[in-house]
């Protein structure tokens, strides 16, 4: 911890010293009065009592991330995770999750969730970069608003949306080419009236990838309409069509990821691919205003198919294939009151889910699997301002879920006729769970450009469906408790400061590893130990002058289990980012980011004795932006340095990222706003 101290105790004396010389310069917009959407009601980034980070619109323009991923991963304590270098097998994980980070991790969009009900979790490349707004990445436990899976933190992904002031009509064009004969083109169309908007985009991507079977080729289309007859009440209807086909070049040998470049780019399972159908359907109804409360009703669908195959196949194999219908209903009131000659803030929630999830394998000797899930919560917050100067926080919810699900045997007898053909199967489960948790913050905010606070909070994660079907008899969800406590600080507006430290304990951790009874089996098990993490994260943003630019980052996580106290793996305990802004000439821009990922273990060495640590690894991506009233040229370099660097390793078994790369495009823009 003193390398920590004293790496704060410099980054604090160079804001210091630079807030003296820099009092005429102007953030345009400083980060402390960006605002975080919770429900319906936006509240100021220094009324959130835990650490948080907004990406603006102008941030993702300006970014040499070309996804969501790799725009997310530059963020403190927020590691990078893929298998094949494409955002389709790609997330992140936010304060040391490890290999549950699919589960533990929350990804929204527009506040609703985007993380599948199986161990697949959130699929980035059903979103392009292009749809985006701005996207919150709030770190630590926030399960009282969101509920399941609101563990390591929450990813909003706020999406564009057509009105505002100005009415009109409004349209791009995006055109994007880059190295593995990767293409991207892209084209959105928006108006809006007094009542009525429409917003609506289409996207086509396709690239050969970086490795032999890496290919991936993809098509969005997303529309969304709105109708505000008046200025309380509101309905809008949006939908999102993704369809894409990939290959899965599977890992590479500790040898042959040390070798040359040819070795890592070959495929070690040249036949493995799949593709992907997922339909998305929302509706929502606000009604209301500040004197009445404001209530926000949202409806939404999701059906997804994924044929696939996986692992040393052969060209003819057969594909499984994965079937989930989604239905959700969730429902909020929100309301600002006066009491006490203070103003304070109410939200009562109420959440349904019912999910039908199916894996059918092609090989004739495998059983398919099904399962359902119910889920029903409430939820209640609030935001009591005991002072001017002083926020106190706090939320209750209660989550009921119900998963069933059962495994059909080949060759089973069945009575009856198609399409009525009744089958018994071999097993069936029904699992019932009840998880209530709560939180409490204090937020202290002494000057307009200084604020500390401290919270606490406790989170919950359900098993997956499919953690069920390979599984320990008594898996039950995990839980944990979260102590948070920092400070967020300008410094003339020329120079922004964070800081937070943080400590968590889980218990009964889901995990996917040996049975301790039965070494030669892996299923999916609760630890018998708690999992403690503790770390820190501090970020630092200094504007020098109106045309020139920094952002630093830096995250400690100690992830550890706590009797043998062995490193959760795949979690390193340093991660950095350093990044620069200069518009060098009027309407020319450079930005240079460098990301460090410290060394870590293993992914399967939960002894920590297994093999040696994987290497860590640092990143160098510039871009060059020309900006002329209604178009924007870039182009960009991706692993300036060429850096051989893997994100996921497995008992020595490697999965190369890729190796400089380039790109250059163009954006278009026209109407009337």
């Amino acid at each position: 911890m003193h390398r920590i101290a004293r790496a704060l105790q410099a980054v604090a004396l160079l804001c210091l010293c630079v807030a003296a010389h820099a009092d005429d310069v102007l953030a345009a917009n400083a980060r402390i009065d960006e605002l975080i959407v919770t429900g319906m009601r936006a509240k100021r980034l220094a009324e959130l009592p835990r650490s948080a980070n907004v990406i603006t619109a102008e941030d993702i323009a300006l970014s040499p991330s070309t996804n969501i991923v790799d725009l997310i991963a530059r963020e403190a304590n927020v590691q990078l995770r893929s298998t094949v270098g494409n955002d389709k097998f790609s997330g992140v994980d936010i304060r040391g999750q490890g290999d549950t980070y699919t589960s533990n991790v929350l990804v929204l969009v527009d506040g609703i969730r985007l993380n599948s009900e199986d161990q697949a979790g959130p699929d980035y490349s059903s979103l392009p970069l292009e749809q985006v707004e701005r996207i919150e990445v709030i770190r630590g436990a926030n399960s009282v608003r969101y509920g399941n899976g609101a563990v390591g933190g929450v990813i909003n992904i706020i999406t564009r949306r057509a009105g505002g002031d100005a009415t009109g009509v409004n349209a791009n064009a995006r055109l994007r080419a880059g190295s593995y004969g990767t293409s991207d083109a892209g084209l959105g169309v928006s108006w809006s009236s007094d009542r009525w908007s429409f917003i609506g985009d289409v996207v086509f991507y396709d690239t050969d990838g970086y490795r032999d079977n890496s290919q991936l080729q993809k098509k969005d289309l997303a529309a969304r309409v709105g109708f505000d007859p008046v200025d309380w009440f509101g309905v809008s209807l949006g939908g999102i069509l993704h369809r894409d086909e990939f290959g899965f070049p599977g890992p590479v040998s500790k040898t042959e990821y040390e070798g040359s470049d040819a070795d890592r780019e070959a495929a070690s399972t040249p036949y493995a691919n799949g593709s992907t159908d997922d339909d998305r359907l929302r509706f929502d109804l606000t009604a209301g205003n500040l004197a009445t409360g404001e209530f926000l009703l949202s409806m939404q669908t999701r059906d997804r198919k994924n044929p696939y195959r996986l692992g040393p196949v052969g060209p003819d194999a057969p594909y499984d294939i994965i079937l989930e219908d989604r239905e959700a209903v969730d429902a909020k009131y929100e309301k600002d009151f006066e009491l006490f000659g203070q103003q304070h803030a109410f939200a009562l929630g109420f959440d349904l889910a019912n999910t039908d999830y199916s894996r059918e394998s092609g090989n004739p000797t495998t059983e398919p699997k099904q399962g359902q899930i119910r889920q029903q919560a409430w939820f209640t917050a609030a935001d009591l301002h005991l002072r001017d100067d002083l926020i106190f926080s706090a939320g209750y919810r209660q989550d009921s879920f119900v998963s069933k699900g059962h495994q059909k045997e080949v060759g089973e007898v069945c009575t009856g006729f198609e399409p009525f053909l009744q089958c018994t199967p071999i097993f069936e489960t029904r699992d019932s769970w009840r998880n209530n948790v709560a939180e409490a913050g204090l937020v202290y905010t002494p000057t307009d450009s200084s604020n500390w606070y401290v919270s606490f909070s406790q989170s919950f994660r359900n098993p997956n469906v499919d953690d069920l079907v390979v599984a320990d008899d008594d898996l039950r969800p995990q839980s944990a408790n979260h102590w948070d406590a920092g400070l967020r600080q300008l410094w003339g507006r020329a120079v922004e400061f964070s800081f937070s430290a943080f400590y968590s304990e889980t218990k009964h951790e889901i995990l996917y590893g040996i049975d301790p009874l039965n070494p030669t089996k892996q299923l999916n098990r609760n630890a018998d130990q708690p999992t403690k993490r503790k770390g820190a994260e501090t970020d630092v943003r200094w504007y020098t002058t109106d045309t020139l630019s920094f952002n630093a980052n830096a995250g400690y996580m100690n992830a550890r289990f706590a009797e043998t106290n062995t490193y959760v793996p795949m979690v390193p305990k340093w991660t950095a980012a350093l990044g620069v802004e200069w518009e060098f000439a009027s309407d020319w821009v450079v930005i240079a980011q460098g990301n460090y990922v410290g060394s870590r273990f293993d992914g399967n060495d939960f002894s920590n004795k297994a093999s040696g640590k994987v290497a860590a690894y640092q990143l160098v991506d510039m871009k060059l932006s020309y900006q002329q009233n209604s178009m924007q040229i870039y182009a960009g370099i991706d692993n300036l340095l060429d850096e051989v660097y893997s994100a996921s390793v497995y008992s020595e078994n490697f999965y190369p990222m890729p190796d400089r790369n380039y790109y250059v495009g163009i954006t278009y823009r026209m109407g009337s706003n």
